[in-house]
């Protein structure tokens, strides 16, 4: 290649990012939260591995994150985001877990529609040792109905790799659709969605399919001067499994993080799942809130002894900037 001939071109290419780069410094904005609280779990699991302890604890929890949005042109986005998340209980410290999540996501509003992409990896900690690394990549498009009605269609390709189970290491593949209504001077809305994932393991006894139905209503509205927001939630979902039994002698039963776990994975994991979600997000000025929360989960299996519920109330206190 003729370095010579090719310098003018990497000094223009040079001066264009820089360019655009500086114009995109000046339209960027940056948010963040901090927050911490107490929650009771009348049954503490670990939802990635099909788990359940069987029994209740109180944790403290913590959510940190820095959120940045870019505009290098005015139709182009780019939103850049990191969050650190996690509980320590008072007895069951081997379910003690950390989630470091990164994300970026790139969008252009062609008018009416918007096509992006976006890519999310988390790295999860269980009980101090490294427990699941996530990957997942979308591409997306979206546009607006009319003043009040958007939809948005998603491919995703995902990968999960997990440190102590390499059976249960798998691709994903998945679609979704959701339909936003909004109300309130678009301050409100209400959301359906609809999730499709076919998931290939290592092993062929955790193959599986999975339909998901989503329903969440937010409300902001002002009480006594200062923000609020009430969030309602349900979920229901449904897993078939290609091989419904693991063999107990599954290197994943020797995993000591999972020794004392009810094993419901397979054959034993709930096939349908109903949780319900509720929270109020109470401002106290411009920065601080405080925000009660609740969930349940119903979950129903093909045997009796694999059927239980799950109850998680809390209370923590958020800092935005």
């Amino acid at each position: 290649m003729n370095c010579t001939r090719s310098l003018p071109f990497v000094s223009a290419l040079g001066l264009m990012t820089t360019v655009c780069f500086a114009d995109a410094a000046e339209q960027t904005t940056l948010n963040g939260h901090l927050s911490a609280g107490f929650e009771h779990d009348s049954n503490v699991s670990v939802d990635d591995l099909n788990a359940s302890s069987d029994q209740s604890d109180q944790a403290w929890v913590f959510d940190a994150g820095l959120e940045g949005v870019l505009k290098p042109a005015e139709r182009l986005n780019l939103t850049l985001g990191y969050s650190l998340s996690g509980s320590r209980y008072r007895e069951l410290d081997q379910f003690d877990q950390d989630i470091h999540l990164l994300s970026a996501d790139l969008s252009y509003d062609f008018d009416p529609v918007t096509i992006g992409t976006s890519y999310h990896y988390s790295h999860s900690v269980l009980g101090s040792e490294p427990f699941l690394d996530f990957h997942r990549a979308s591409a997306y498009l979206g546009s607006l109905i009319g003043d009040d009605v958007y939809l948005l269609a998603s491919l995703q390709e995902k990968r999960k790799d997990y440190e102590e189970s390499e059976a249960r290491d798998s691709d994903i593949r998945g679609a979704s659709l959701d339909s936003f209504f909004f109300f309130n001077n678009a301050r409100s809305h209400f959301v359906m969605g609809v999730d499709y994932d076919k998931e290939d393991a290592e092993a062929e006894s955790f193959d599986n399919e999975v339909w998901r139905v989503r329903a969440t209503l937010l409300n902001r509205f002002l009480l006594g001067g200062e923000d609020n927001r009430i969030r309602l939630g349900w979920r229901y979902e449904t897993r078939d499994y290609d091989q419904p039994a693991v063999s107990s002698s599954s290197s994943f039963l020797d995993n000591p993080f999972t020794g004392d776990f009810i094993d419901t994975s397979a054959s034993r994991r709930a096939e349908q799942a109903n949780v319900f979600e509720a929270s109020w997000r109470i401002g106290l000025n411009g920065t601080f809130s405080v925000e009660p929360s609740v969930s349940h989960g119903i979950y129903q299996g093909n045997e009796d002894s694999t059927d239980y519920s799950r109850t998680i109330a809390g209370l923590t206190l958020r800092a935005d900037f």
